[in-house]
């Protein structure tokens, strides 16, 4: 069926939505789209062909090899961009996970890797992804599982800066099933992943697992949660802004941290220092490094002259007389 043709509801209205509220109207820049072929993606072409016309998008597609019908997914999403007269662009990656990093994390990565590197050789202004209410939930609820501070909590945000690229999530208020159904009804095609139904995936195990129980508490529990990664959004936020203006004090010419400067901080806002310093530099900390790092930085004071930390997996923090420095692999 042609798209101008198709009704996809919830999903048209929240993407000129999105667009009203950023002025995505206001140029002609091309606009680049994540499309899986599954049906959130699926939902999202057909509202931003209908928004914006075929010339304006750059449709992506990534293959990162995790599941064994991955060829099916590629066929299906050059048919369909063939049949609706989109340009389509399929981005294979691969994905290495060293020892004590997560698979699901790793993916991640790449296929954010992949999508803003091509959005940003196709000029495009912003990449849109189509991810959802459900896909917010279950995101909260991992970053509670991993005992996450405000920012983790946080979720997605709608808008956001990523590699000089602009990321929107548009459907971030719409729900999985309305979604599904709005297709169903149309018999507009997509894929079903079947690693959304895999129990070796945590998401997909409190997708079908948990869910379903907390359903049964709280049948809003997708608006209450919500609602609380926007309070912990703004939380991030201020915890931010004062941890730029500390970093900033701390930090000397060669952007290295001055040790005394970082004692004179409470721990709570060094720690904030230290991961905001470790994350502009491309390294992931865990809070147990960030614990070990403010303490061997306390014991600095007292003539403790050995200071390292290993951070992320391959990164480590090191003393240099009266300075801190980081060998980061991600700036080698």
């Amino acid at each position: 069926m042609p798209w101008r043709a198709l009704d996809v509801g919830a999903a048209r209205d929240a993407l000129q939505a999105f667009a009203r509220q950023h002025r995505l109207d206001a140029d002609d820049a091309p606009l680049a789209l994540a499309f899986s072929g599954g049906a959130d993606s699926t939902a999202l072409l057909v509202a931003a062909l209908q928004h914006w016309g075929a010339p304006r998008l750059r449709v992506l597609h990534v293959d990162h090899g995790l599941q064994a019908d991955a060829a099916r997914f590629v066929d299906h999403a050059r048919a369909l961009c063939a049949q609706w007269g989109v340009a389509l662009e399929v981005l294979r990656v691969e994905v290495g996970a060293a020892r004590g990093d997560s698979v699901e994390e790793r993916a991640r990565d790449a296929r954010y890797a992949a999508l803003i590197d091509a959005a940003r050789r196709a000029r495009c202004s912003w990449l849109f992804t189509a991810h959802q209410a459900d896909d917010q939930v279950e995101t909260v609820l991992l970053a509670l599982l991993r005992g996450a501070g405000p920012k983790g909590l946080a979720a997605m945000p709608a808008a956001s800066e990523r590699g000089g690229v602009r990321l929107g999530r548009p459907l971030l208020g719409c729900g999985a099933a309305e979604l599904r159904e709005r297709l169903d009804a149309q018999r507009i095609p997509y894929l079903v992943d079947a690693m959304n139904a895999d129990p070796a995936w945590r998401r997909s195990r409190i997708r079908h697992e948990l869910l379903p129980v907390i359903a049964g508490l709280e049948p809003a529990y997708a608006r209450t949660i919500a609602r609380s990664a926007r309070l912990c959004a703004q939380t991030a936020d201020a915890l931010r802004e004062r941890a730029e203006a500390d970093l900033a004090e701390c930090r000397d010419a060669l952007g290295d941290l001055r040790l005394a400067q970082l004692r004179e901080l409470a721990q709570p806002r060094l720690a904030e220092v230290l991961r905001a310093w470790l994350g502009a530099r491309g390294v992931r900390s865990s809070a147990a490094q960030i614990d070990e790092l403010c303490r061997q930085i306390g014991r600095s004071a007292h003539g403790a002259p050995r200071l390292r930390v290993r951070v992320g997996v391959r990164d480590a923090v090191w003393r240099d007389a009266q300075t801190l420095r980081c060998t980061a692999s991600s700036c080698l």
